[in-house]
């Protein structure tokens, strides 16, 4: 039986968080009572499954639970993991891991910082060892897939590819408020993107892009005091920017919906998934960047900026059509079906 790490209940919901919540959410749709449990620190509340049993184990917290208490649980009680994150236990670990990309390892330029290196570093060794250790690994592109096997030698019939997918959008309540916070704003007028300062996101571009069209307003939104940041860092905010700072899933969707255009010019990512949540909240129009996971994820169904000769602008874009064509591509039901697939497949108790 396998044994799902539960530290991801513990962290802010990102993109990866999300991704082991809505996939635990459909296996729990698909699985035998008692079929997979979740382990989770003493006093971490896990959401009402039906199916999936949780086991809350350990009171350590954070690196600490996820490298020693975890897998004694594992160990003790003869069960293989399923880790969701990027990360395992580096001893005695056995089972299924998922790796989001390898971004750490295939650009080092983006590292720059002590604590950026830090984190590399530690990311690195991760990828290693899963590549070395794990019977099975998991991804979210067949861009990722290549990504292991060009930099860790992953064999290909070790990788199995789960993608992301948008439903989750489908739950949440739009929340109109945001546009009288913010009354520059008008429906349908705004260039709309979600970013920080990790150079993968490539935030330059969207300043570079608002100097272009002066008249028209950029908004972004993103955690923390992003202008601050930028300005610490040489990058000046051009007026008709509007640094929205953290937004609700609610307002994010009211965001997307109402933009002229959704914008993700990012130089790496192993799936990029907020232009198809974008797609999915009624988003007109989305650019992303011209590499080749993007070009893999959205298709015809995207325009494309040519990051090599474009510097900034939305008008001089490969153009793509029919954005709502790419929903029908994704979804958790789909991608938690071939997850528990493999699990069956490869549970050797």
């Amino acid at each position: 039986m396998y044994a799902v790490d539960g530290a991801f209940l513990t962290q802010r919901v990102s993109g990866i968080q999300r991704y082991s919540l809505e996939l635990l959410a459909e296996i729990d749709k698909q699985i035998r009572p008692g079929g997979l449990e979740l382990i989770v620190p003493e006093g971490v509340k896990a959401p009402p499954y039906q199916r999936i049993r949780v086991v809350e184990y350990g009171n350590r917290s954070g690196m600490a639970w996820e490298q020693l208490d975890y897998p004694t649980y594992l160990r003790t009680n003869g069960r293989l993991g399923l880790c969701t994150c990027n990360v395992i236990p580096l001893k005695g670990f056995r089972g299924i891991a998922v790796v989001h990309d390898v971004c750490y390892r295939a650009r080092p330029d983006f590292y720059t910082t002590s604590r950026a290196r830090l984190s590399a570093a530690w990311h690195k060794l991760q990828y290693r060892a899963i590549a070395r250790t794990c019977q099975q690994i998991v991804t979210v592109s067949q861009f990722s897939r290549r990504e292991l096997k060009k930099y860790y030698g992953v064999s290909p019939d070790r990788v199995t590819v789960v993608p992301n997918a948008w439903q989750h959008m489908e739950r949440i309540q739009a929340d109109e408020t945001v546009f009288s916070r913010w009354p520059k704003l008008e429906r349908g007028k705004y260039y709309f993107s979600m970013s920080n300062l990790m150079k993968n996101k490539n935030f330059p571009w969207v300043l570079q892009a608002a100097k272009h069209k002066p008249n028209t307003i950029f908004a972004i939104a993103g955690g923390g005091d992003l202008a601050a940041a930028a300005g610490e860092k040489g990058l000046q905010i051009p007026g008709n920017v509007l640094c929205l700072g953290y937004v609700s899933d609610g307002e994010a969707k009211a965001l997307m919906a109402n933009c002229k255009a959704f914008l993700f010019p990012t130089l790496y990512e192993g799936f990029g998934i907020p232009p198809l949540e974008a797609i999915a909240c009624g988003a007109p129009r989305v650019l992303v960047s011209d590499t080749p996971c993007m070009r893999e994820v959205y298709g015809s169904h995207a325009d494309y900026i040519e990051l090599d000769v474009n510097h900034g602008s939305v008008d001089d874009v490969i153009p793509g059509h029919d954005a709502a064509g790419v929903l029908a591509r994704y979804s958790w039901e789909k991608s938690a079906g071939i997850l528990l697939d493999l699990l069956r497949r490869t549970d050797t108790n």
